[in-house]
């Protein structure tokens, strides 16, 4: 067995311990009494489907599923789909939570982290989802031109392609406070990696406190000190910062940060290729550990979750709820973060692999993200209930030989075609 199949296998066994333990199901049930008589849909089966991706007709997913689950020669319907939307409320979200948090924990155990000079290197930012045209969606989350949308916000590995933690809750929260929820959540010895919608002194405050390091895009005219380091043509400058505004006091007091407390950052001017000056703000302070010409490169990997939200979104159509309540889209949102990250470990596992098959081709290659979920439909829940080498191995030849080319340097005007839709629900796609 390859190395990387050993270690999928590994934490494909942990996982599935969680999926029968009483504690666990006890935690993560809404009521004592749910998950103890035996049905169709355990607790166990109820995870399982909704990390088997799906995105057409309910009835038709569960036909497969018990088709897939119990090695049926051919589909009959084994529960309805009534019978599932009124078992997913004994589902709490968090179960979904706790088993990427394991999954997060055994990437930690086995020391299958990748670093950038000592440090984790991660990316936060946020977007917006559209949800179901359902009130009782708007009530919960909240609402954007009559329509009803949340808030999303990721904390996401830059090196190792792994959500570390999701947030879906009420657009009310704006982004700066979205990356304050993430931050016990962000490893100790890591690197946070922010745009230009989050410098604020009272986050910047907040991330000092906990000994967080951070780098940020700060707009030119940020502020009179920043302009004058625009101004000054320095390539570098450490500085330090105060709380002067009465709107900015406001707002540190708000959000629990002694509005006099004073921040040193240091800044550093980049050159793009087109002639145009961004300023970086850092806590790294020390120069020789890390100098200045690193920091163009390493926020151009910010990147990464703009590429994340992008699989979230379009290859795993995130929008494409499988119900129209509050839990239904929380779950819905965990187990396709779950599911997507199952399916990163697994190509970049084997990069190694890759990288060595293809060293004679005139391009660097990876394996194709969309072919490599694709190829974990039903085959998942197969592994989950029965883990085994042979198909473990198999499923991971699949994704090896599914590649696509590496085509670093390309940039292109952003065109946007046709109006975004909002709010326009299709009839459910066939299988």
């Amino acid at each position: 067995m390859t190395p990387a199949a050993r270690s999928c296998l590994k934490i494909v066994h942990k996982l599935t311990s969680f999926l029968d333990c009483p504690e666990f199901i006890a935690t993560h049930r809404q009521n004592e009494c749910d998950f103890t008589r035996k049905r169709y849909l355990t607790f166990r089966n109820l995870i399982l489907f909704l990390l088997n991706q799906p995105g057409s007709a309910l009835q038709t997913e569960l036909d497969q599923f018990f088709r897939v689950l119990n090695s049926a020669p051919f589909e009959k319907q084994v529960v309805t789909a009534q019978a599932f939307s009124k078992a997913r409320h004994k589902l709490k979200p968090s179960a979904l939570v706790a088993l990427n948090d394991v999954l997060q924990g055994q990437l930690d155990h086995m020391d299958l982290r990748s670093t950038w000079c000592g440090l984790r290197l991660l990316g936060v930012d946020g977007s917006g989802v559209h949800l179901p045209l359902e009130q009782r969606l708007e009530s919960f989350f909240g609402s954007h031109n009559e329509l009803p949308v949340a808030r999303l916000s990721l904390l996401y590995d830059l090196c190792d392609q792994q959500t570390l933690h999701g947030l879906l809750i009420t657009p009310d929260v704006d982004e700066r406070g979205c990356a304050a929820m993430h931050l016990e959540y962000a490893p100790d010895n890591s690197l946070l990696v922010f745009d230009r919608g989050y410098p604020a002194h009272w986050l910047f405050a907040a991330l000092l406190q906990r000994n967080q390091h951070f780098l940020m895009r700060l707009t030119l005219k940020h502020n009179p000190a920043v302009r004058d380091f625009v101004a000054s043509g320095q390539n570098e400058k450490t500085l330090c910062f105060a709380c002067k505004g009465w709107l900015s006091r406001k707002v540190c007091e708000q959000a629990g940060v002694d509005p006099d407390t004073e921040v040193t950052l240091r800044l550093i001017r980049v050159l793009l290729p087109g002639g145009e000056v961004e300023v970086l703000a850092t806590s790294l302070l020390d120069t020789q550990a890390f100098p200045a010409t690193e920091f163009a490169g390493l926020y151009h990997r910010r990147w990464g979750i703009e590429t994340d939200y992008r699989r979230l979104k379009q290859t795993l159509t995130l929008d494409n709820f499988s119900g129209r309540t509050a839990t239904a889209v929380l779950q819905d949102f965990h187990a396709k973060l779950l599911l997507k990250n199952l399916a990163m470990l697994m190509q970049v596992l084997q990069q190694a692999r890759i990288d060595q098959q293809t060293s004679h081709r005139k391009r660097d290659w990876k394996a194709n993200f969309t072919q490599g979920v694709s190829r974990l439909k039903n085959t998942l829940v197969t592994l989950l209930v029965d883990p085994c080498p042979h198909a473990m191995e198999c499923l991971l030849t699949l994704i090896r030989n599914s590649l696509t080319a590496i085509r670093p340097g390309r940039s292109y005007p952003r065109q946007r075609r046709r109006k975004a839709t909002r709010g326009c629900e299709g009839y459910k796609r066939t299988r």
